[in-house]
Parts: structure tokens; C-alpha cells; sequence
């Protein structure tokens, strides 16, 4: 029983962060104090083995007296981030409690879970007004030497538009490599211009780079040199980062709209999905009345024979509209998305289901409960769980963005205090952005 329970959990999970990693090694050489500070430092981001191995160092009183109390309320919590094992054993040591101990355990589960900052939460994105209509928007010239060297990558940026559709402010959030395509994406995204609306809107980009489709081979020897997947799952947040942004960049670059299948098993060794280096001519269709995006199915002939969601359209107007509509002869068994601007034509791509494993938004999570800035700065951008841990944290990249996001919402006050904050901490592009507010 001694070492049974905190190696087991890990022997039955592929993914082991590398702050765990640091404190299993503080564990082992008998520093339990240490290795309990790792493990709690990681609760706020919702990181369930380090809840489950927090309750094991309780039940076996590591570093401390023997506490099934505790140990319980670290099981549930585990269970409760979605830890597999938790479940079981919270159940076996509920069998040793009394009924005032099992309430002073579900008490300090309740405790331990209010703490916890990110979880995987409904609706639980960032409210971003729409872009104003695109009035031209030229692509940036890619640097000579990473051209010469077959360089590919990417660069993350937000960017502020005046009143008259003019970018007023670029900042680039995140790069790879570092700096390559910075200067480029810059300049670019200054000439851009929308439509004049009155008011100032804020907009968001990841340009990738590459000198056409990425290709398998050229994939594949990229994560084997740097071993991308080996440190990823070996607990390397660095490479859990960088393997997110390469996924994201394939599936960006696909033929296909690659969506996530949770019950497909998480397996390392599995090869790339074919689909994801596969081109394939996407088509259109007319469909009156249809707006927005939606998933659908459809039977031998192309014709829908099931809409699996819409988000402009109710359940019932879109399955007026779109149930039994014929979509294309290459439209023929398969899930498609379809979308179109209002009174426009529908485009239709093919849909391809891939293992988590293989999606850029499962890395960048891994990487950012681990702990990883860059990683925890991409998901602000879109989940607000993100963004109210890392203003909690005062962090002024997510401070000074927030800030213009509140300010062009209305809450001026809140905006403000936001920017100043991030003023504070001398951060250059947060008085940019104030002066041009």
C-alpha cells in the first residue's frame, strides 16, 4: 500500500505534468514538504492528479500524521476534476469514516473545490464583439531566410481599430519561432482595413506560416527531432505548448474541419490522422434562408439526413431548412460543416473526427495547467476562466487587453483600472493602447 496508490495513478495516465514530475521527485527523496507545496500549487488550475496524489500522501500520512479525512476530500476533489481512479478509492475510504467524518470531508471537498479557478465550464468564453466587414486584408510577405531555411510557423496577435476600420495598435502575443515572423505580421496587419463604423473595435489573429500544405514527412521529422510528442507526454510543458500550436496549424490548414472525439482512446504511439495532410476541393451550395455554421449528416446521395447543431438558427429552423436538402455528390456519408454569411452562399467542408491527442486545444491545456504563461495567455484569449486567473495573477498582457475589451463594452471604470494597472508594471503597449482610447 505504501507506494500502490500515487505510481498506480500515474501508471494508468499517459500524461504526467512536469511540476508533478518535480514534486514526485521531491516525494522521493522523502522532501514531502516540498512535494505537497508543487502539488498544491496546482489545485487553482484544476489539475486532477495533483488532487489524487495529495490524497494519497494523506492516507499514508507522508510528511504529516495519517488524515483519511483529508485523504478523502482529496479523492473527491480528484474525482471531481475528472481523475478516473478518484472515484473507487474515495468510495473504498468512505468505508473507514464515521458519518461525522464523511461530513467533515465532503465540507473540505466543498472548500477545495470553491479554490479551484479553472474547470471545465459551460459557456465559459470570452465575450468578443464581431469584427466589422473586412475591406481588404493582405497577407504578409514571408522572411527571406526562413523562406530559404523552410521555416514554418506562427505568430498570435490582438489588435486595435479606429473608428474609421484603421489597425492603431498591434501586439504580437506569441511567436514561433521566436521573433521569425514577427516583424512581417506586424507590419501586415497595420495595413489592414475594415469598414468605417464609428466606433473602435478590438480583433484577435494567428497568422501561420508555411511554404504551402505542411507535409507528412516534413511534419513528422519536425515532432521527431524535437521529440514533441515523447516530452509532451512525458510531462514537458515547453513541448506540450509548441506541440498544441503544430496541431492547431494542421488542422487550420486542412481540407477538413478537425473536431475532437472524446471517446477515441488516448494513444501516443497512434500516427497523425491522414485526413490532416489530405487536399481536397471544398464546394458550395445555395441554401435560402441559411446563416451561421452548423454540423450535419448525411446519407449514400449527399442529402442531410440529421442536423447535429446550429448556432443562429433554433433546433426546429434548421432542420426546416436544411433536413433532406441535397448538399453535393461529394457530400455523400460523412458530418459537414456548412456556413454562410446572411443571403450568401453555403460553403460546405468535410468534418474528420480525430483522439484529443492529436487537437492543438488539448496541448495548450495540458501545458497550461501545468503552469505555462504562454499556454495560459492563449487560452484567455477565449475562456474567461483563463482570463480571471491571470488577472488575479496580475498579469499585464491579459490586464491591458481585458481592460480595452471592458472600455469598448461600456465598463469604462473597470477598463481603465485594468490599463492602469498594467501602466504600472511599465508594460509599453498598455499606454499605447491607453492614449489611442
Amino acid at each position: 500500500m505504501r507506494t500502490l496508490l500515487l505510481f498506480t495513478s500515474l501508471a494508468f495516465s499517459p500524461f504526467v505534468y512536469s511540476d508533478l514530475l518535480d514534486a514526485l521527485q521531491q516525494y522521493e527523496q522523502q522532501d514531502y514538504q516540498k512535494a505537497s507545496a508543487e502539488f498544491s500549487s496546482l489545485l487553482p488550475l484544476g489539475n486532477e492528479l495533483a488532487a489524487f496524489n495529495l490524497a494519497v500522501m494523506h492516507y499514508k500520512g507522508e510528511g504529516r500524521k495519517a488524515d483519511t479525512v483529508k485523504a478523502q476530500a482529496y479523492f473527491q476533489l480528484a474525482d471531481a476534476l475528472g481523475d478516473k481512479r478518484a472515484s473507487a478509492l474515495a468510495k473504498s475510504v468512505a468505508t473507514k469514516l464515521s458519518a461525522e467524518q464523511q461530513q467533515q470531508a465532503t465540507e473540505l471537498f466543498q472548500e477545495l473545490l470553491s479554490k479551484v479557478q479553472i474547470r471545465d465550464l459551460p459557456d465559459d468564453e470570452v465575450d468578443l464583439a464581431a469584427l466589422p466587414e473586412v475591406i481588404s486584408r493582405k497577407a504578409p510577405a514571408y522572411p527571406k531566410e526562413a523562406a530559404h531555411s523552410g521555416i514554418f510557423g506562427y505568430t498570435v496577435m490582438k489588435f486595435l481599430i479606429d473608428e474609421q476600420g484603421h489597425v492603431s495598435t498591434v501586439e504580437v502575443l506569441g511567436s514561433f519561432p521566436d521573433k521569425t515572423f514577427n516583424k512581417v505580421s506586424v507590419k501586415a496587419v497595420k495595413l489592414w482595413k475594415y469598414a468605417a463604423t464609428g466606433q473602435k473595435h478590438q480583433g484577435k489573429v494567428m497568422l501561420h506560416y508555411s511554404l504551402g500544405p505542411l507535409k507528412e514527412y516534413q511534419v513528422k521529422a519536425f515532432m521527431q527531432q524535437h521529440k514533441l510528442m515523447d516530452f509532451a507526454v512525458a510531462g514537458s510543458p515547453q513541448h506540450q505548448f509548441l506541440l498544441g500550436t503544430l496541431l492547431d496549424m494542421l488542422a487550420t490548414n486542412s481540407s477538413y474541419v478537425v473536431q475532437a472525439d472524446k471517446n477515441l482512446a488516448l494513444e501516443p504511439t497512434a500516427e497523425l490522422p491522414a485526413q490532416l495532410f489530405e487536399r481536397r476541393s471544398g464546394f458550395s451550395s445555395r441554401i435560402e434562408g441559411f446563416s451561421g455554421t452548423a454540423m450535419v449528416k448525411t446519407d449514400v446521395t449527399g442529402k442531410v439526413t440529421e442536423v447535429l447543431n446550429a448556432d443562429k438558427l433554433s433546433k426546429q429552423q434548421a432542420n426546416t431548412l436544411l433536413l433532406g436538402k441535397v448538399l453535393d455528390e461529394d457530400a455523400s456519408n460523412g458530418v459537414f460543416r456548412l456556413w454562410a454569411d446572411p443571403g450568401k452562399t453555403t460553403y460546405v467542408t468535410p468534418v474528420v473526427y480525430v483522439s484529443e491527442l492529436h487537437t492543438g486545444g488539448y496541448w495548450w491545456t495540458m501545458a497550461a495547467k501545468n503552469g505555462n504563461l504562454a499556454a495560459q495567455r492563449q487560452l484567455a484569449m477565449i475562456s474567461e476562466s483563463w482570463e480571471n486567473y491571470l488577472l488575479q495573477r496580475n498579469d499585464p498582457q491579459v490586464q491591458a487587453w481585458s481592460g480595452v475589451r471592458k472600455i469598448l463594452q461600456g465598463n469604462k471604470a473597470e477598463g481603465q483600472l485594468l490599463l492602469d494597472k498594467a501602466v504600472a508594471q511599465n508594460y509599453e503597449t498598455a499606454a499605447e493602447l491607453k492614449a489611442a482610447l
